[in-house]
C-alpha cells in the first residue's frame, strides 16, 4: 500500500469527490463512503462493461493534522491478466486470419487503461490537491513545531 500526505486546506471529501467525478464513467464505476474524518473510495470495472478485464482499486482518505493522508490499496489484476491472455491467444490465431484480431482491439485498449489505473488515480488526487492549494510540503504551522528538549523541528 502506497501512502502520501497532502498538507493544506483540503479534506478527504474534496479528494473523494474528485475521484468519483473522474472515474464514475465509461467502463469504470466509483463510489465513496465514510464521514468527515475517513472516506473510502472504490474504483472498479463495471459489471456489464463493453470490453476489458475486471479490475478494482480501493483508496483510503484520512484527515490528519493540517491535511489528508491518502492510501492506495493493491489493485486487483487477475481479470485484466486473463483478458490480456485471451488477446494474446487471439493474436496467435490471427496469423491465419488477421481480421479475428479486430474484435479484441477494444479489449486491449481497455486493459491498458486498467493497468494504468493507480497512476491515473494519483494524477487525479494531485490535481485535486493543487486546486485546493495543498502539497506534499509540511504546513507552516508544523514546520514551526520544535522539540522542547533539543529545539529540532518535529
Amino acid at each position: 500500500m502506497e501512502k502520501r500526505t497532502f498538507h493544506g486546506n483540503i479534506t478527504p471529501e474534496d479528494i473523494g469527490r474528485a475521484l468519483v467525478a473522474e472515474f464514475d464513467q465509461g467502463n469504470m464505476q466509483a463510489q465513496m463512503i465514510g464521514d468527515d474524518e475517513r472516506i473510502v473510495v472504490q474504483v472498479a470495472s463495471r459489471a456489464f462493461r463493453e470490453s476489458g478485464g475486471q479490475t478494482a482499486l480501493t483508496i483510503i482518505l484520512e484527515k490528519v493534522e493540517d491535511g489528508v493522508m491518502v492510501q492506495l490499496g493493491d489493485q486487483q489484476w487477475f481479470g485484466v491478466a486473463a483478458s490480456m491472455g485471451q488477446t494474446a491467444l487471439t493474436a496467435l490465431s490471427a496469423l491465419k486470419n488477421p481480421l479475428r484480431m479486430l474484435g479484441r482491439l477494444d479489449d486491449l485498449a481497455q486493459d491498458i487503461t486498467s493497468i494504468q489505473l493507480a497512476d491515473s488515480v494519483w494524477k487525479t488526487i494531485g490535481r485535486a490537491a493543487d486546486a485546493a492549494g495543498a502539497s506534499h510540503q509540511i504546513s507552516e504551522r508544523l514546520r514551526r513545531t520544535e522539540c522542547a528538549y533539543c529545539g529540532a523541528a518535529v
